[in-house]
């Protein structure tokens, strides 16, 4: 009885190694990426391959080169030249997912490259190349850091810079915590935890209904500081309120005022201008419609608009006041839907509208022949 036990055992034990062999091979040859990173990969492979971003000293996060929409310095697009070939006149375009270009398939569609093609195309500009230092989730303070620490190795002949509504977000904490640093997304911290090795167990708990640890969204990402509270937004009432901190929204952003904004394109204008570089400003845009896509309402709500508009002024105010160049999009974008998946990130119809009011703003204001 015990030998029939142990080969019993033994069979089950070889079986199931034949199947994960085979399940392993079957994966790494016709699976597509889903499928191995559910069942395949193990935690650092993830870390490499899946994840758009990673930790970076100082500025606490950026995109990751071993994704392939990102390129070997970290910004989306092709390859750059280092150093900047001699007769190439390099803009760099900065600012978070709506300049990086969310829910858009290629880089190509983006609106740095449609401002590249425009100008070129359109207007013979030949030797024009717009970089895009959009980062998802990027702040006025994550380009500050970026513009100070990894944007002067592009040797860039001007700067465009694109924010307000992550600005605002960083803007609806608890006003004990609110010093500008954009704490509310936290702190970068890489996941240790290691996966399942079997690939074959893996699937089977999938099965069963327990859901996979494989699959990281970028808030997981992040620690926040300990004790801190980010707003909590209710809208099930009349008045929006942040619940975790007993507060109307408009009484939060009334305690967070954006002096912290200011402050950073202030500085990004000083910067600009002890590297000799031109820089512009735009102001943000967006469609107050209503959209049936993940996050449609975003825009419509009044606090979002004025708090929007708080930063648009700004904006207006500094180009103005310290002579930068300006250009007012949220005078001239198009609102009607075709233009916006969400009312905050634009389609290609969007983003190629946006590059053609741009680039000829750029044109028209003489900025390029400088």
């Amino acid at each position: 009885m015990r030998v029939k036990a142990a080969l019993a055992l033994m069979a089950t034990i070889l079986t199931l190694a034949v199947l994960e062999v085979g399940f392993r091979w079957v994966l790494g040859a016709y699976g597509d990426e889903r499928q191995k990173t559910l069942y395949l990969w193990t935690r650092e492979e993830l870390s490499e391959r899946q994840s758009l971003y990673r930790g970076l000293s100082y500025l606490n996060f950026g995109l990751s080169p071993a994704h392939e929409q990102v390129n070997a310095l970290g910004y989306r697009g092709p390859e750059i030249a280092l150093p900047k070939p001699d007769e190439t006149y390099r803009i760099v375009a900065m600012g978070g997912s709506t300049t990086y270009g969310a829910h858009l398939e290629s880089w190509r569609d983006a609106y740095p490259h449609q401002l590249q093609w425009r100008l070129r195309e359109t207007f013979g500009y030949g030797d024009v190349e717009v970089v895009n230092a959009g980062v998802p989730s990027y702040s006025s303070w994550e380009s500050l850091v970026s513009l100070a620490l990894r944007i002067p190795d592009l040797a860039p002949d001007m700067i465009i810079v694109y924010h307000a509504l992550n600005d605002v977000s960083a803007r609806l904490v608890d006003p004990k915590y609110y010093d500008g640093l954009n704490a509310s997304r936290g702190h970068w911290q890489a996941r240790e935890d290691p996966l399942p090795v079997s690939a074959l167990y893996r699937f089977a708990v999938k099965q069963l209904g327990f859901d996979s640890d494989a699959q990281v969204a970028l808030p997981e990402q992040f620690r926040l500081p300990a004790g801190f509270q980010t707003c909590g937004l209710d809208t099930s009432g009349g008045e929006p309120r942040c619940g975790n901190l007993d507060m109307s929204v408009d009484q939060v952003l009334s305690a967070n005022p954006p002096i912290y904004f200011e402050r950073n394109l202030s500085n990004m204008i000083h910067l600009a201008r002890a590297m000799e570089v031109d820089l512009v400003l735009l102001t943000w845009a967006y469609s107050p419609l209503e959209f049936d896509f993940p996050g449609g309402d975003l825009m419509r709500t009044d606090f979002r608009q004025g708090a929007v508009a708080e930063h648009n002024e700004i904006v207006r105010e500094l180009s103005a006041a310290r002579e930068t160049g300006f250009y007012d999009l949220a005078a001239s974008m198009p609102t009607e839907t075709r233009y916006w998946y969400n009312g905050v990130h634009m389609t290609v119809a969007g983003t190629t509208e946006m590059a053609r009011l741009v680039a000829a703003y750029l044109v028209s204001s003489g900025a390029l022949d400088r």
